[in-house]
Parts: structure tokens; sequence; C-alpha cells
């Protein structure tokens, strides 16, 4: 049985025409002016209704989208479209009439607001609902929607828009009415832009879109300016001059103030003034939270006012040859001038095969990250490396590739910035934390280390505020602002302040000795006694009253008197009877006598060790029932009274084990929070940091130039100068060998080398401070050195790290890698790789979270299942849901992933960039020992400078030639030692001061000679052996010379030197190309120079507007950020040959303004 919507629709009375009665009835405003509860109640199954439409419509489900309009096969056919359109018609005239029935009034009262919520709700989601139906696009459903009442619809509510947020700006109580009308607006926009997909120009949507806003003219106009109001204000309030009236950064400002600054920025006429200031709320002492009234204010507009740049932009692109469009864009120029920057346009080839443009929103906080030095070299090393290689699929496709890891490097390096938002306003929040609570209060006082720690939390937080650049820059701004005599005047203030502050520390400084001499010289002062305080009853607690008893007189019976004392003690004493002796009344009362152990006469008795011991009062045998129950009373009252003070006391206990529990000062500090902060800092300067390093290395190499070396010539020399080694400390440099040390033969003549002097090399005398400065410089070097490896790590390892999950993600989901696909034995990285497939936490930084259940879903079919989850280590996923029984230190290790964790540690150092940083630091800290370690860090100006960086990797381009071309010159010298070891050694040996040095009388030593002199020789070996003249082998030692030197110095030395040039001029040529290609082609679609200049608008406009390489990468980390679910059509469509790693949507070979060339050519927009 198939669903049939329109019996849903009439039940719900959609297409009933009274179901919405007119005059404000069905929104609670008839003749009494009261709402009632029956209004609207059916506004929840209203919404649910076209909710469930909308659902059905998810994914741009295109057949479902045509049942909503026709339903063939059916004997009845309802249109839902344009019942809806009815519906929101009738909507919108009833709203209307609310409106007209509250504008007499100064505000809506809460019954009128609650209705107004309601029909506000069903409206937008109506207009969703909607959206969903034409979105994919639906031509066939815009069409109808363009033929329907829908127009008188939209112009009602831009009437309404226009006219009713100007009401609820007003008052602070209808703020949140306004939002929903925001969002209500917000909503009807994104209506109209879904509309406008697959629009061509000139289309037939786009008239009538035109038609309606042109007949809506003043209330477009009036919207327009309500939004640019309230997007200038965020301008004003972070301009240097607005931060004259609020000299303390306190955020509030007077309402006079204020309106001289709108004033004197020219942006706002006097009627606009008096409306932004009637929107304002304000203290008990009459100031305005200029922050809290942008931000409430500024986001909706920016919000709201983007979707509305969008749709003029469109149109304006796609009606070029419209006048009437010139009005709009001339009204909302400011707007759209705000919106310019943030306005993403990209071209693609539709599903339709047409060129559309899509228009996006591009973040303040991407736009910034695209501009920071690692974004930048990023840009550079993919432009050298792709730009002139591979065809245009391997070009688009490295692209991409190109575009996902910018995009992880931005959102990596915002997050990393993300932790400076935290600091507010440090005067504002420091004004507002000093309005405690009683109990703050108390608990302060009680810690006053706590309360310390915070007064120096809250001054280190201000002191890093000033100081920071933010606030410098913010400083010079307001510095470029005032006049001369504002300068000098500032400066001789400064120049007072800094005295008199100066001069009032120093007062406090002696005042506080003075205070303690003072206190010294008067004594101990006298202690005063201090009288008790006065017990106060605990508030809100009452003790039970015991029950008022008479003093009871003396009891006699059975011989004895027993009388109570005022201390509580009973006093037993034996009474003379006339008849019958103690003894055996005793016995028959069951009472002991004294040699029993009992009480003997005239010896008192314990109060409460007298009820112990007896069971059975004397008062209840004397006094009766009555005795008996006040006696009962009486224990119970005083059972009531201890379980109060019971209570109490464990109130108190309890009280005090807290206050005593309290987590002290210090534990409270969040070191982990702090030490982020601390990394993020040193990753977000990590250029800086290099180029401090690269200053400091240099200023140590320039103080290096005045060392010398001091040679000792006797003992009187040495031991006098023994002193200045021992002196000279790290900054003396070194002792050469052989110093300490005497001739080594103790004969003590004179005949030793000088060689075996001792030598000292050190600073010169005159410059004798250098030593100690460059002492401080190599430490703070060091120091710099760490920061820029830990600053690398944290900065850009995640990315080398981001690399390898996405390309071991893309080889295991499309090329089956281990599974369909097995890597060569000596693939070592893909073997490596293999560890951390099964890795519990694999992928870590890549985006795509479930790519092993798509890979098992994928192969599963063709390939063993429990193979491909072993591989994939998801058979594990039963046993990783047990927690381990242990705890503490044994849990936190057992929880580690060593698997990932160690095959990130083998990424890590195979980083070169990472290895070059670990080197740097090596380096340096040798450099506290020796300081001419430092020589090694000024190649890294080679690194930084991309010209000199250009010549080092002429030598590394064609390492691997270069390599195998020195192994060849080292086997053919080793074959060269060969023959002269067996036949020319005579040859070899040389005689020098009588002494015969024979260079090839040993195999190692021979091939050691070739290599260092023969090769070196400008002429080859036979430069450096004797003369073959007259020598029975003169023949073959000519063939042997000749060749050698034919062989190694003409040919190999000349490769090796030849594979340096043509590298470094193939570099050269590449750079000159991408320039020139960069320059006359277009990287998206290819075209050339010359068709775009006879455009008007010129082949730059080409490409920094319409086919902007990072709008590409912009849009792209919009598809990944935006939820799947609010997808437009296109969006849908990219996204869908993204994922198929299909790259058929780039406009390849052509372009909007070609496709549409005769249409736009007499509007000349676009």
């Amino acid at each position: 049985m198939s669903l049939r919507p329109q019996t849903y629709i009439h039940k719900s009375n959609l297409c009933n025409k009274e179901y919405i009665p007119s005059a404000g009835a069905g929104l609670g405003v008839g003749s009494e002016g009261a709402a009632g509860e029956k209004n609207m109640h059916d506004a929840e199954f209203t919404c649910a209704l076209f909710r469930f439409i909308q659902l059905t419509c998810e994914g741009h489900n295109l057949d479902w989208q045509n049942y909503l309009r026709t339903q063939a096969g059916n004997t009845t056919t309802v249109n839902v479209v344009i019942c809806t359109v009815d519906y929101l018609l009738r909507l919108q005239e009833s709203i209307m009439d609310f409106y007209w029935h509250y504008s007499s009034k100064e505000i809506i009262d809460p019954a009128g607001k609650a209705n107004f919520f309601k029909a506000i709700g069903v409206a937008s989601q109506v207009f969703n609902t909607l959206t969903e139906v034409i979105q994919g696009p639906c031509t066939l459903n815009q069409q109808a929607l363009a033929h329907s009442r829908l127009w008188d619809a939209v112009g009602g509510f831009l009437f309404l828009f226009s006219h009713m947020q100007d009401k609820l700006s007003k008052h602070s109580s209808q703020v949140d009415l306004l939002k929903e009308l925001l969002n209500l607006q917000k909503d009807m926009i994104t209506m109209m832009l879904s509309m406008l997909e697959g629009n061509v120009v000139n289309g037939t949507i786009g008239k009538q879109m035109v038609d309606t806003l042109v007949e809506s003219a003043s209330n477009v106009e009036l919207i327009l300016k309500y939004f640019d109001m309230f997007l200038k204000l965020k301008d004003l309030i972070e301009s240097p001059s607005f931060a004259e009236i609020d000299i303390k950064n306190e955020g509030w400002v007077t309402p006079k103030d204020f309106r001289d600054k709108m004033e004197q920025s020219k942006n706002y006429t006097p009627e606009e003034m008096d409306f932004l200031l009637a929107c304002c709320e304000r203290n008990h002492e009459g100031k305005i939270d200029y922050g809290d009234f942008v931000d409430r204010f500024h986001e909706p507009s920016k919000e709201i006012g983007f979707n509305l740049a969008v749709l003029l932009t469109n149109l304006s692109e796609h009606m070029p040859n419209e006048p009437r469009l010139a009005r709009f864009l001339e009204t909302a120029g400011s707007v759209l001038n705000y919106f310019e920057p943030f306005l993403g346009r990209i071209e693609i080839l539709g599903s339709s095969k047409r060129i559309e443009r899509v228009y996006f929103e591009i973040k303040d906080s991407n736009i910034e990250q695209w501009e920071k030095p690692q974004i930048k070299e990023s840009k550079r090393a993919f432009f050298y490396s792709i730009v002139t290689e591979g065809g245009d699929k391997e070009k688009l496709e490295a692209f991409v590739n190109f575009c996902e890891d910018a995009i992880f490097e931005m959102t990596h390096a915002s997050g990393l910035m993300a932790t400076d938002d935290g600091g507010g306003n440090v005067k504002r929040d420091t004004a507002y934390s000093s309005y405690m609570s009683e109990e703050e209060e108390e608990r302060a006082a009680r810690d006053p280390i706590r309360r310390t720690m915070q007064a120096i939390k809250d001054g280190l937080k201000f002191f890093v505020h000033m100081l920071s650049p933010s606030n410098i820059k913010h400083q010079i701004g307001v510095m470029q602002t005032k006049s001369i005599p504002e300068l000098i005047i500032g400066f001789f203030k400064m120049i007072f302040y800094m005295f008199y502050y100066t001069g009032y520390g120093n007062f406090c400084v002696v005042r506080f000795i003075f205070g303690i001499l003072m206190n010294l010289m008067r004594g101990p002062a006298p202690e005063e006694v201090e009288a008790p305080p006065a017990e106060e009853e605990p508030f809100g607690r009452a003790l039970p009253p015991l029950p008022i008893e008479e003093p009871p007189g003396p009891v006699q019976a059975f011989g004895l008197e027993i009388n109570k004392e005022d201390n509580g003690q009973y006093k037993v004493t034996v009474r003379e009877s006339p008849g019958g002796s103690g003894s055996s009344s005793l016995e028959e009362t069951g009472e002991s006598s004294p040699e029993d152990g009992g009480a003997t006469a005239d010896q008192p008795i314990e109060g409460d060790a007298y009820q112990l011991q007896e069971p059975i009062s004397i008062v209840d045998l004397l006094g009766g029932e009555a005795a008996k129950k006040a006696a009962q009373e009486r224990q119970e009252a005083q059972k009531a009274q201890e379980a109060a003070m019971a209570s109490i006391e464990a109130e108190a206990k309890k009280k005090s084990s807290a206050t005593a529990q309290e987590t002290p000062a210090v534990n409270q500090i969040d070191f982990a929070q702090y030490a982020h902060r601390a990394v993020s800092f040193l990753a977000r300067n990590f250029y800086n940091l290099k180029y401090v390093a690269l200053v400091l290395a240099f200023s140590i190499n320039f103080m290096l130039l005045f060392y010398k070396v001091t040679s000792f010539g006797d003992d009187e020399e040495a031991s006098g100068d023994d002193e200045l080694i021992l002196g000279s400390g790290s900054g003396g440099g070194l002792a050469a060998s052989g110093f300490g040390g005497g001739s080594g033969d103790g004969s003590g003549d004179g005949e030793g080398d000088e060689e075996d002097l001792p030598e000292l090399v050190h600073v010169d005398e005159d410059f004798f401070y250098m030593a100690h400065v460059i002492r401080i410089a190599a430490f703070l070097h060091s120091l710099v050195s760490l920061a820029m490896l830990i600053a690398y790590y944290h900065l850009k390892v995640p990315l080398a790290i981001f690399k390898r999950e996405k390309e071991i993600a893309r080889r295991l989901e499309f090329d089956g890698l281990f599974i369909a696909d097995q890597p060569e034995d000596d693939d070592f990285k893909s073997h490596w790789d293999k560890l951390v497939i099964s890795a519990k936490s694999f992928p870590v930084n890549y985006w795509d979270k479930f790519v092993k259940k798509k890979v098992r879903q994928k192969y599963s079919e063709t390939y063993d299942f429990d193979s491909i989850s072993n591989l994939l280590g998801m058979e594990k996923s039963a046993f990783m849901a047990q927690e381990s029984e242990e705890g503490g230190l044994v849990k936190y290790i057992m929880n580690i992933d060593w698997r990932y964790q160690v095959w990130k540690a083998g990424v890590t150092f195979t980083d070169n960039a990472f290895l070059y940083s670990l080197w740097y630091f090596s380096f340096s800290v040798m450099g506290n020992f020796n300081n001419f370690f430092f020589a090694a860090h000024l190649l890294d100006v080679a690194v930084g400078f991309k010209t000199l960086r250009t010549i080092l990797q002429s030598v590394t381009h064609n390492g691997k030639q270069l390599v195998l071309t020195v192994m060849l010159l080292t086997i053919i010298v080793y074959i060269y030692t060969v023959i002269a070891f067996n036949f020319f050694r005579k040859f070899y040996i040389q005689e020098e001061d009588e002494e015969v040095d024979k260079k090839c009388h040993d195999m190692l030593t021979c091939f050691v000679f070739h290599l260092y002199k023969g090769v070196r020789a400008g002429g080859g070996i036979g430069d450096e052996i004797g003369d073959p003249d007259g020598d029975d082998y003169e023949v073959y030692r000519i063939i042997f010379d000749i060749t050698f030197f034919f062989f190694v110095i003409i040919i190999l030395l000349a490769i090796i030197q030849g594979l340096i040039i043509d590298a470094f001029g193939e570099l050269r040529d590449q750079l000159e190309s991408v320039k020139e290609n960069m320059e006359s082609n277009c990287f998206i679609c290819g075209m050339g120079k010359d068709f775009f200049d006879i455009v008007p608008h010129g082949f730059d406009t080409h490409v920094q507007k319409e086919h902007n390489l990072a709008n590409y990468m912009f849009f792209l980390m919009h598809l990944i950020n935006k939820p799947d679910t609010e997808y437009t059509g296109q969006e849908t469509y990219v996204w869908n040959m993204y994922q198929q790693r299909s790259w058929d949507f780039f406009p390849v070979g052509d372009c909007f303004r070609k496709q549409y060339e005769d249409e736009l050519s007499g509007g000349g927009g676009g």
C-alpha cells in the first residue's frame, strides 16, 4: 500500500481555506485582546507533519520530491507543494494581523508572545520543508513554486521583518522574540537561495524573484539598513579611537561618549544613532555594556546578512541585464563590501553537465590561517613540485591532497591559537571578580594562600595582557590617531607618572623598613586579656526542653533514708527501725548487705552508677504510676536532648572536616593547562624563534672572531697562565692536545717540537667581557633551540602523522593494501605501516574514523572476513570494552596503545625536518662546552631563504645519481690502487730529511693515498709520485697515469660537477616555468590568458574570484565541517564525487564566462 500524503493533509486541514481565521483570531488577538490556549492549539502537530515531509526529502530524494507534487497512478492527486504555499500565505496574513494589533502598543504582552512563538515556529518549519522539497535541485518543484503565490507570502514576510525587528530591538524583554523573528528570516532567505539552485543566466525564477524584491523595495532597504547599522558597530568598538573613552578597558561607556564616537565615525545618521541608543541596556550607573550589546546584535546580523548578500550576489551575476537590481546593489553596497572577503565562490561542472557557480561562507579564522608562514611554505612546495608535472587528473588529485593537508594544518593551528581566546577582558574580569559573595570572602579570609595566589595570578595575567603583541599593536594604533601636541603631552605625562610611581614605591619600602625598626625599638606590646566570647545558640536548631519537676524530698523505706544532694548524688543512710532487722528486709527485697559488696552507710552513690546498678528504682516502688510516668518523660526528653546535641556536634565536625579537606591553593593550579598554553605559544611563534636563534648564532660567531691562541714556551709561563686557564671557564674555549702534559719523555731538553707546547684558546684580553656574554648567549641559544624543537613537534609533526595516516587509509580503502595488494619485500615503509593498521586507536589525526569498517565491508565478500578483521585489529573489540582490574600506574600503562606510539615514533624520527631540528638542538647544547660548535648553525641561513635553499636542493636533487657516481669513482680508484700496489710500489717511496716514507707498501695506506692525493691532484696521481724517466716500467707508467687522469679526473669528476650544475639549472628552469605557467594559465580550468584578455574582467579577476585556488580549498573545508544533512544539492553532488575520488566536478577546459559568453556580454556583470 502506498503512502498517501494527501490523507494527512486533509486531516490536518492544511488544504482548508478556513483553517486559519483572518483578523488575527488565529493568533489570539481578537476583539478581546487576550490570547487563549485554544489558539494555535495544533501547532505542535502541524510542525511534526511538516517535519515528517522534510525528513522524507532528506538526501535530495528526487522521486519523493516529485511524488509530493503529483501522485501518478492515484485517482485523486493533491499537489502538496502548492497546498503548503497556500497554508504559508494564510499563516503570513494572520501574523500580519498580529503585527497590526500590537503596532500601537509599546511591547507585546506574554500571552501574545506565546502565541507568536507558536506561529513563527510553524512558519519556520514550513520554510524548512519547502527548502528540502526543492533542493537537489528538483526543477519541477521549483517551477511549481515559482508559479504559485509564494512570492506574495515572501513580500508579506519582508514587510513583517522590516517593521517588527525595528520594534522588538528597543526593549530587552522582546529580545527572545526578536531572535525567533531573525531565525525565521534566515530560513526564508535559505529557501529563496534554494530556488536559485541550478539557476541559469536570465532564468525565469530569477526574474520573478527580482520582481518580488522590486515590489518590496522599501522593506528590503529597511532590512539592509538594519543589518548595516549593527555590522559597522563591530569595527567601531574595535577602533583605536574608541579605546579613548574606555581607558581602563572595563567594557562600560556612557551613552554620551558612545554617541560621540558614532558621530566621529561619520557612518551613522542622527536617526540611526537614536535607534541604536534606544536598543542599549543601561546599568544602575546609566552606562552601556557595549561589548554585550554588539555581540547580541552583531552575530545574528552577520549570519542573516551574509545569506542576504549571497542572494543579491547570485541575482546580480545571473541577471546581468536587469537594471532594476542596480538600486538594491547600491543600497546594499555597504553590506556587500563587508561580506566580500567572507563570500567564497567557485565554479563546478554540475550533474547537468553545465557550469554552475557555488557560493559559501569562508570563516575569518580560515582566512587568517591561510596567510600563516607554515601554510605559505606548504603552498610554495606544492606549486614548485606539481604545477608543471603530470596531466590534468594527476594535477587535480595532487591539488586535492594538498587541500586536505592544508585543511588539517589550518585546523590544527587554529586549535593552538584558541588557547589565547580565554583571556578576555582582563580588567573587566578583575572588576567582576572583586564582587565576591560572603561565603567566598569567608573562605578567602580563612585561606590567605589562595587569596595571595589569586592576586598574583590576576597581576601576572594583566601584566602579560599589557605586554601582549595585540595590546602593543592596539596602543600603537591609538598613538597614530593622536596629534603631535597630544603626543608631546602624553610623553611628559608618562615621564611624570614614571617618577611619581618610582618615588611612591621607594616611599612604601622605606616606610615598611622604618615600621619594622620602630616596632623593634618599642618592644613587645602589652597583652590584652580578651573576654571569653559569649556562646551563641545555633540558628535554626533548638534543644527540646526538659519537663519541670519539683525538687524531691527525703524518701524513707525499709529502714533507709534517701536524700538527693545539690551535686546530683544520692545519699543513703540506715534508719533504725523499732521492729525487725534490716537484713531481713533486704533479703525480702533482694537488696545486698554491706558485706556482700553493696553500698554502706553514709556512702554516696553516683547518679549514673546508681541507675545502672538498679534495674528497678525506688521511685518506681514508692511513687506509683504518676512517678513512673514522670520518670519516663524525663528520660525521653533527656534522650531527645542528647540526640540533638549529637547531631549538632556531628554537623560541626562535618564542617570542620570539609574545611580541613579543602584542596590547597597550590593543588588547585591546573599545570597541564598552563603547559598546553606554553606549548601552543611556542608552536605559534615557531618561525619567530627561528629568526631569534639565527640572530643569536650570528652574534656568537661574530664574538668568536675575537678569540686567539696562546702558546706557553717554558714552565714559568705555563705555571703563570694556569690561573688564566682555570679562571676562563667555558668561555675560554678549549686547550689543544698536549696541554698540561710535558714533552712526554721527561728529558727537559729544548729539542721538542712546537706542536707539543701547551696552547690555550681564549678571548683577547682587551675584550675579556665577551667570554661572559658568549656564555649567556650560548645558554639562551640552547633554550631557543629547545623551544624550536618542542614547537616543531607540536606544529609540524601532527601534519606528518596525518599524511601517513591518510596514505595508509587510502591504500587500504582503494588499493586493498595487505588484502588484495601485497607490497614488495624491499618496501620497508609499507611493512612499517602494517604495524599501525591493527592498532586500536588508528586513525587518530585522519578525520575518517570509520575507514576500518569501510575496508572490511568492501573486501569481506571476496576475502576471508576473519583474516581481514585480524589484519585490521577489529577482532579485539570485545576485549577492549572490558576494563582491566588493575588500577593506578598499571592501568595507565595497559591503556596505552603501544603499537600506535611505536609507529608514531618511527614516523617522527624519519621526518627530515624533525631530525634537522634535533641536530640543531644537539649542536647548540654542545656549543655550551665548545663555542665553536655554533659555527654549524650558520648553515641555517641556506635553509631559511628560498634562494639559497635552491642551491642546496641542486646537490640533493640528483642525490641517488651522485651517490652511485661516487661509488663508481671509489671502485675505479680502488682498481688503480691494486695495480699500483702490485707493479708500481717503488714510485711511491718518498725520502724527506733522511726519512723514508713508503706510501704504497700497505694496501690500506695506498688506497687512502690514491683517494686523497690522486683525486685532488689536477693532473691525476702522476703529479704526486716519482717520475718514470728511464725506468723499465716507463711506458706502463705513462699509460697508468694517463688513464687515471682521463677516467677519474676528466670523466667521473666532471660527471659529478655536471649533475650538480644540471640540477641547479633544472630547478631554476622549473621555478621560472611555474611562475610563467601561473601567470599565463588558470590552474583549475587550464585556459590561457589570451581568452580572458578579450573579456572585460580579464585574467586576474578570473583567477582571483572565479577560479581561486584558495576558494576551492575553503569549499572542501566547508564540506568537511558541515553536517551532511544540511548540504545543498550542489554540495551533495561534490561531496559524493569527492568520496569516490572522482574529480569530474572540476571545470577543466571550461568556465562560466565561456559558457554564457553571449548572455553576459550585454550586462558586463559577473
